[in-house]
């Protein structure tokens, strides 16, 4: 049955993982049709699948992920059923309600799809040629218009001429175009496809998820549904998690950030001070740039992308929690909408989950001190929140770190706050080497 407390995936991550990393297998399911009975399975290594991550869905839309236990590795169709009911027989029952026998939550985006608004997907890649095809050709089967779909592919600072020769093929059949971008760093790359891209509305996700067939037009009904927002993100749910690393990084953080859809600004939508008590500042609250996407011409006025943060750069990280907290705090708009969903392909091996998390530790400061540096007036109170900060960062029972397990390696806490440390530096390092961040004229 569901796990208590474990019935759907919390803001940060998943909850309920155990005590130990096992492989967790992941799954989704559509209520309006059978649900399946799961037989017995393994993960890639040979290990038994003993509880199961299923996205449960309800004409097309997520409601919510429960985590089940597998007893002897399988589960009845009942059981499944049962399970899902205990979690979320409440958020079904309003959906059916809202419907009153009618299909009326499908009727926004229908009549979003018989008009549909060109939009650019923008995907910076380099090297990765495998991973990059199986993320386009989900873009492409997407259910949205191709005439009003413009897929750019960003070649940042190529080695060879895989990725072009790859996106020449796949532009001979479908709206794909190619542009390339010798600086260094997934923010330079982002901007050059903005100075390409033409339309107004721009989603931008990696080379390393596939996006939900529904992503596109989700991201566009959310805009048509709020036309002051400047910027609108969505739900990234893991692909897999077979491996350690994968869960680790789960039980870090993840990129889940729920299943409501919320509104973010700096006026009657900032979040109560007791449920959010660094806001602006914990800019992960509003998405991920693996999976978000702006209004062009409102993102241009507070500067696009900085290219002194992200990775390729010696700042390591920090480039998609800076443009969030820089639009709330230019006084714009962010729409967080579940219902735009992308799965992500966690990193599997121990040391990539390092690189990972020591970048982290290192954007994180170095996006605060761009912030502070480019906002001297936010430094008081920013300074009044740095002991809570730290707390939230650092205390074993935080929100931030009370569901890691017993088993989660505490190396790679202190590479975390190794690369806080040293993220100031980083920071002055990267804009020595990139310049000023001017806004785009």
């Amino acid at each position: 049955m569901a796990q208590n407390g474990a019935n759907q995936a919390r803001g940060r991550g998943l909850a309920g993982t155990g005590d130990r990393a096992r492989p967790i297998r992941v799954l989704e399911v559509e209520l309006s049709e059978d649900l399946p009975a799961l037989d017995t399975a393994a993960a890639p290594g040979g290990e038994p699948y003993e509880q199961a991550l299923v996205l449960v869905r309800l004409h097309t839309h997520p409601l919510g992920a429960v985590e089940l236990e597998l007893p002897g590795g399988a589960l009845s169709a009942a059981a499944l059923r049962a399970g899902i009911d205990e979690s979320l027989g409440h958020a079904v029952r309003a959906h059916l309600d809202a419907d009153a026998g009618e299909l009326r939550c499908l009727e926004p985006r229908n009549r979003l799809l018989a008009d549909a608004p060109p939009v650019t997907v923008i995907i910076p890649s380099r090297e990765r040629p495998e991973r990059l095809e199986r993320c386009v050709r989900s873009i492409l089967t997407c259910e949205y218009p191709h005439d009003r779909l413009d897929v750019l592919v960003v070649d940042n600072a190529p080695a060879t001429t895989e990725t072009r020769e790859l996106v020449e093929r796949l532009g001979r059949e479908a709206p794909v175009r190619y542009a390339r971008e010798d600086a260094t760093g997934s923010a330079s790359a982002r901007n050059r496809g903005l100075e390409v891209a033409e339309n107004e509305i721009v989603l931008f996700t990696d080379d390393d998820t596939v996006v939900d067939r529904w992503w596109v037009a989700e991201i566009a009904l959310a805009f048509a549904n709020a036309p002051e927002a400047a910027c609108v993100s969505g739900l990234l749910m893991p692909a897999e998690l077979d491996s350690k690393p994968q869960i680790w990084f789960e039980q870090y953080g993840g990129f889940s950030r729920g299943f409501d859809r919320r509104v973010f600004d700096l006026r009657e939508n900032r979040p109560p001070r007791d449920d959010e008590p660094l806001y602006p500042y914990t800019a992960g609250i509003f998405g991920t740039g693996n999976n978000f996407a702006f209004r062009r011409s409102k993102l241009a006025s507070i500067g696009n992308f900085d290219p002194a943060l992200g990775n390729g750069t010696p700042a390591l990280g920090g480039v998609d929690t800076e443009v969030l907290a820089r639009t709330i705090i230019n006084g714009q708009m962010i729409v967080y909408e579940p219902r735009a969903l992308v799965w992500h392909a966690h990193r599997p091996d121990y040391e990539g989950l390092r690189r990972q998390v020591y970048s982290y530790g290192t954007g994180l400061t170095a996006y605060l001190l761009k912030t502070m540096m480019q906002n001297p007036r936010l430094v008081p109170g920013f300074v009044a929140l740095v002991p809570r900060g730290l707390r939230f960062a650092l205390a074993g029972g935080s929100e931030k770190n009370e569901h890691k397990g017993s088993d989660y390696p505490t190396e790679l806490t202190r590479l975390e706050l190794k690369g806080m440390l040293y993220g100031p530096l980083a920071y002055a390092k990267s804009r020595r080497k990139y310049g000023p961040h001017r806004r785009v004229r």
